[in-house]
């Protein structure tokens, strides 16, 4: 499972159907894998994830916004103050004060319908595998799923290092994957082991440089 939050749309879809440009769907990777283990997410790991990420690239342009129509409506405080009867000023000092409100209930209105629709999904499991130039992720099935007489297998999601705007965010519970600040991947400390960890943390170091961060 990917979420998909480009154009302020949240959009949840199997990692195998998720979108990206003709080269991510049709490169396979080849040889042995550096690392490989499989994973599932939990709801609270999500919400932890996704707030890491507003915190990081949406709180900014609400505080930018939020300071903006700050200055304006205090402008237009002082316009009533000095002549109250001004019937504009009201206005736009009040249309101001709902955009500040605007710009922050839509953050945590967007986060709530998020982890809502992420519940159900739980119980999923994914296979994250490393490799040198790229990582792939890919739903597990089970072998009911397998057997059912509309299962269709699909590809999985692969991404190549050198096609793709990357960051990766670690902390002390989850690496979050973030792709071109639209596409968001978790994986939890929680199921992988140490020497994943480190190898996993090793490799990505070396691929993104500044683009990894440790959070405290």
């Amino acid at each position: 499972m990917e979420i998909d939050i480009s154009n302020n749309n949240i959009e949840l879809e199997d990692v195998n159907k998720a979108s990206g440009d003709n080269t991510e769907k049709e490169f396979m990777p080849t040889g042995i894998p550096i690392t490989s283990f499989e994973y599932n997410v939990k709801n609270e790991e999500e919400e932890e994830a996704f707030t890491i990420f507003q915190q990081k690239y949406v709180y900014k342009r609400n505080f930018v916004v939020t300071g903006l129509f700050t200055i304006v409506s205090v402008m237009f405080a002082v316009s009533i103050i000095k002549n109250p009867t001004g019937y504009v000023n009201w206005v736009l000092c009040f249309v101001s004060l709902v955009m500040i409100f605007t710009t922050w209930f839509n953050t945590f209105r967007v986060k709530k319908y998020l982890m809502r629709a992420l519940k159900s999904l739980e119980d999923d499991k994914y296979r994250f595998s490393l490799y040198d130039d790229c990582f792939k992720i890919e739903t597990v099935f089970t072998e009911e799923e397998k057997a059912a007489e509309d299962f269709v297998p699909v590809k999985p999601r692969v991404v190549r290092f050198e096609d793709i705007s990357l960051n990766i965010i670690e902390n002390a519970r989850l690496f979050i994957i973030i792709l071109r600040k639209e596409t968001i991947y978790v994986l939890s400390k929680r199921v992988i082991e140490e020497n994943d960890q480190t190898l996993l943390r090793n490799k990505l170091k070396e691929v993104l440089g500044e683009d990894y961060e440790i959070k405290g």
